[in-house]
């Protein structure tokens, strides 16, 4: 896990709007089937303006209040203009990276995210503003969460 500081950017793609409880159960869970329409419909080949980038992301934004509420869910790639696309500002993020199969190595990392925000142990605050899953490589997640 480390600090960075990351620059504006864009992504563009597709969107649900949802929450942790909706997403911890099987039945009404969201983003798997958001992730199978973005495949099935060649979202990212429809995409204009991409960047030289080759990374997904899976953008979470416009948190209702903290970890419980609700909140966008964008999955997309990086485009080099903001039209149809979602900003994410220039923040100070914290990365935690894992290696694995997918999809266990996404749950693993988010379980390594909750334990370090609910341990004694924890130096940073969430800042609720843009986290993102970053998917650059074939076997590896990066998550950023947007620190105060």
């Amino acid at each position: 896990m480390k600090v960075k500081y990351l620059e504006k950017f864009y992504v563009a793609g597709i969107t649900t709007r949802t929450n942790n409880e909706t997403e911890l159960n099987e039945e009404s869970a969201q983003i798997p089937a958001l992730w199978d329409k973005y495949a099935e419909e060649n979202i990212e080949g429809k995409t204009f303006n991409k960047a030289k980038s080759m990374a997904m992301y899976g953008v979470y934004n416009k948190y209702e209040n903290d970890v419980n509420s609700d909140y966008d869910y964008t999955i997309g790639v990086e485009v080099t203009k903001p039209k149809n696309a979602i900003t994410i500002e220039k923040d100070r993020y914290l990365v935690f990276t894992k290696n694995g199969e997918f999809p266990e190595v996404v749950i693993e990392a988010w379980k390594d995210v909750w334990d370090y925000f609910a341990s004694e142990a924890c130096e940073y605050e969430r800042a609720y503003n843009y986290d993102f899953e970053k998917y650059a490589k074939e076997d590896e997640i990066e998550i950023y969460i947007s620190i105060k």
